[in-house]
């Protein structure tokens, strides 16, 4: 019961097996059918695979290949940033006309400082300003711009100390818009310089210099952005000065302006798996383009402030996510191309062995009739074959006439010597003359010559015919003419469209013969043939026939038990032949073994049963007919030597009697002996008539 249990829950078990190996046939000892064409395009695809992975790996090496993603964001509420010298530098320059004017450059018409406010709004709709902090500007230096490349602003660094810069510790807040809850803005303040002692100018020298000269007030700068860099896998960000903003105004005018900077921000991904966030970097820039500002001036008749300028943060803001490749993303790449060239090779590679399979099966187990060009007409192998052997059996069959015809003449004359002995000389000449007509005779040269030749036939024959057999047989070959036979249609060249139409027909063969139905019918007939010709008990000891033993190798010896007496059991196992029951397919491809299947006909020949006559059918004319000829040829070749032996003897007689006058005892003259077929009995034997 437990084992009953055990084994229910083994058989459950094995139902969630997710492995299972599939059970399919071999060809060639082999699970799939190869090909050189198959094996040539699995090379070129392993060459590019080979060589895509090689680049790609060094690539990743040296985190040259990215994959770069841009979000462009808008809010109405733009959050938190902050602005520094790492991130940001702006220089400005005003020229004053009050130094030309009263030619004194000790003295300066402007206060400039940038403050720093908050704006908060209140939940009655009113707004409250609070300045933060302020910080007066400084002459500009090469280190305000240390991340600019100034080789190629060369002009500007000439220009560069008539410039004010922020502070190198400078930091400033930017969130949010006018409307918003919170409002981080910077403010540039030019307004005329008042309460300093004896470098600003007074009221009153602005005022005159108004009065009597109009001048106009240039505000120029330089703001220093960023650009992010793509391709580039160090310095991902170019840093740049842009000169072109710039704002005028007068003693008697006022001019305020909103410059918006756009943050962007830098997600550098450098892990080599995806799962790692160790090598994540963030880099964040300030850029500005000439239209992203709006600019407002009104006449004032007390000038006090000449530029404000609100530097605001951009409702647009810029995110790029910048990832190396990672080792996981080029196995996924990979496979990708592996399916890309496997599908593209495949379609041809795949049509070609499936079509050089079947035409492999099908020169295992059929014959063809190939068409062979041949002095620019279409002939068959086949039929080429037939009308070689043909020619040389008409051959045998001419010489198997004549030496029949010369054995017939022998046999006739032993007799004609053995009835002439018993009459007298005169009777002699009576029945000679009355017996005489036309019949060919042989000469000693064409004797010889049909010996030489019954000779070399006996030898030779039959090998030859199998030698020709065996360079004859034509088999179905696919190799670059498979694109030919695959997909050309024209009928314009015979051998072309002949081969097409044989390889069509093979593979319906190939198709009936592996269909599943006449396999299982095969085998039902088998069992058919099994219950036919064994009775039941032969049945029962044919189904225990073991199972064959697979040792180490072949000559392997079992060894014996030093405790055994007799161990006949274990040398019988040893002098036994280590094969297979079941033997391999025997390929007829030489010589020796279609002689051996000669002398089994000659066995089923003398046997004369129905199943020999039966097997002997099944060989097909063509062998069937080789063999009775080289047969005959071995009896006549036989009688010869006994008819060579029975010559001498009826000569001798023949003399000794002084019968036969015309005989030359040298054979060279032709025999005179003319006989009335008529008279001759279906022994041999001559009637006579007289005494």
């Amino acid at each position: 019961m437990k084992s009953l249990t055990l084994s229910k829950i083994k058989k459950t078990i094995k139902q969630f097996d997710l492995f299972g190996v599939e059970l399919n046939l071999n060809v060639n000892q082999q699970e799939k059918y190869r090909s050189a064409c198959g094996g040539i395009a699995s090379l070129i695809m392993i060459f590019l695979l080979g060589y895509i992975f090689t680049n790609r790996f060094i690539n990743i090496i040296n985190k040259e290949d990215y994959t770069i993603k841009v979000q462009n964001l808008k809010s109405a509420n733009p959050t938190y940033n902050i602005m520094n010298s790492q991130n940001f530098m702006l220089a400005i320059k005003v020229n004053d006309p009050l130094q030309d004017y009263y030619q004194n450059t000790s003295k300066t018409s402007y206060n400039i400082t940038i403050q720093q406010f908050i704006q908060n709004s209140n939940q009655n709709g009113t707004k409250t300003k609070q300045l933060l902090k302020i910080y007066k500007l400084e002459k500009c230096t090469i280190e305000h711009f240390e991340a600019v490349n100034l080789v190629d602003y060369l002009y500007i660094v000439k220009q560069l100390g008539s410039y004010l810069c922020l502070p190198l510790d400078y930091e400033l807040y930017l969130q949010g818009s006018y409307n918003s809850e919170k409002f981080f803005y910077p403010k540039l303040i030019i307004q005329t310089c008042q309460n300093e002692q004896e470098f600003c100018y007074s009221k009153e020298e602005i005022f005159e210099f108004n009065k009597n000269k109009s001048s106009t007030i240039t505000l120029s700068t330089l703001i220093k952005s960023s650009l992010f860099l793509f391709n580039e896998t160090k310095n991902s960000l170019q840093h740049y000065i842009g000169s072109d903003f710039y704002l005028q105004s007068d003693f008697s005018h006022y001019c305020t302006a909103d410059l918006f900077f756009q943050f962007n921000k830098i997600k550098i991904d450098d892990n080599l798996l995806s799962l790692m966030t160790t090598s994540n970097t963030e880099l964040d820039y300030w850029s500005f383009s000439l239209p992203n500002y709006r600019q407002f001036q009104k006449e004032v008749t007390d000038i006090n402030v000449i530029f404000e300028i609100n530097l605001r943060l951009d409702a647009e803001s810029q995110v790029t996510t910048k990832m190396a490749q990672s080792f996981d993303q080029f196995l996924s790449y990979l496979g990708g191309m592996l399916k890309f060239f496997s599908a593209l090779f495949g379609f041809v590679a795949i049509q070609y062995n499936f079509l050089a399979m079947r035409i492999s099966l099908a020169n295992v187990l059929y014959e063809f009739n190939l068409p062979l060009k041949e002095q620019g007409r279409v002939i068959f192998s086949y039929d080429k074959l037939l009308n070689y052997i043909q020619l040389k059996i008409n051959r045998v069959d001419d010489l198997i006439g004549k030496l029949k015809n010369y054995a017939h003449q022998v046999v006739k004359l032993s007799n004609i010597t053995r009835a002439w002995t018993s009459f007298s000389s005169n009777t002699r000449l009576q029945k000679q003359e009355q017996h005489e007509v036309g019949e060919h005779q042989y000469s000693k040269q064409e004797i010889n010559d049909f010996t030489e030749k019954l000779k070399d036939m006996k030898e030779n024959f039959l090998y030859s015919l199998i030698k020709k057999i065996l360079d004859s047989k034509k088999q179905l070959k696919l190799g670059v003419n498979f694109f030919t036979l695959a997909f050309y249609c024209c009928q314009c060249f015979q051998k072309v469209w002949v081969t097409r139409k044989l390889i069509r027909q093979c593979d319906l063969m190939i198709r009936r013969d592996l269909d599943i139905v006449t396999i299982l019918s095969k085998i039902q007939q088998i069992e058919k043939l099994k219950a036919t010709i064994l009775d039941q008990d032969q049945i029962s000891v044919f189904n225990y026939i073991p199972k064959p033993v697979i040792f180490v190798d072949r000559h392997y010896k079992i060894s014996t038990d030093e405790q055994l007496q007799q161990n006949q059991l274990i040398q019988k196992i040893n002098q036994q032949k280590r094969a297979r029951i079941i033997k391999k397919r025997i390929k007829y491809n030489s010589q020796k073994k279609i002689a051996k299947v000669y002398n089994a006909y000659l066995k089923l020949k003398e046997s004369q049963s129905d199943v020999n006559n039966r097997l002997i059918l099944l060989l097909g004319p063509t062998m069937e007919m080789i063999f009775q000829k080289y047969h005959e040829l071995q009896e006549i070749a036989k009688q010869k030597e006994d008819l060579s032996q029975t010559l001498p003897t009826i000569q001798a007689q023949s003399v000794r009697h002084g019968i036969l006058n015309t005989y030359d005892q040298k054979l060279d003259t032709k025999m005179n002996f003319k006989i009335q077929q008529k008279d001759i009995n279906d022994d041999g034997n001559i009637e006579f008539e007289g005494e």
